[in-house]
């Protein structure tokens, strides 16, 4: 029974952990401990209905912490995320001169290496937009924060996207 709790447990806190870390011996570290905490606190937790938020925000916190604490680089972030862009390239429904697709290519890498350079509670709230596709009151609640600064965390995430686009591109969009 406790083992099929844990794999419950870690199948879902693993993808949340890992966009942030991009290290999987650092997320199975973290998934423990945060295990470890939940078992101990649940007996606290009052609104039964309200347990998978409070999992996905005390995981998310002992994530933040492991960051505060080691401080690492981060990897570039892979593939997937390239095709949740919204700045996605042109469909093959037209041909695109081959300056272009290439350049459009390399704007696209370079996103990937800005939202990579975002801090990670930016990187988070991008991921729930763009590649879970969350609303902004799920992103709320599982934030445990206000709409307002949901809105907010995503509008100043996006502009540092855009400010660097403007920088190194000459464009925002």
């Amino acid at each position: 029974m406790q083992e099929q709790i844990y794999q419950e447990f870690y199948i879902l806190v693993y993808p949340m952990i890992y966009f942030i870390l991009r290290d999987h011996a650092a997320v199975e570290d973290i998934i423990q401990e945060s295990f470890l905490r939940a078992v101990r606190k649940a007996p606290l937790l009052h609104e039964i209905d309200k347990y998978e938020s409070w999992v996905k925000k005390l995981t998310r916190n002992v994530t933040l912490n492991h960051l505060r604490k080691h401080k690492r680089n981060r990897e570039e972030l892979e593939a997937e995320l390239l095709l949740c862009i919204k700045e996605a390239a042109p469909t093959s429904e037209y041909l695109v001169p081959l300056d272009k697709e290439v350049e459009l290519k390399l704007m696209r890498e370079a996103i990937i290496t800005y939202i990579n350079e975002l801090s990670p509670s930016y990187r988070q709230i991008i991921a729930m937009k763009w590649i879970h596709n969350l609303s902004y009151k799920d992103m709320a609640s599982e934030l445990g924060v206000t709409e307002g600064v949901v809105r907010q965390r995503l509008f100043r995430a996006r502009d540092v996207i855009k400010q660097r686009l403007l920088e190194e591109w000459g464009t925002g969009e």
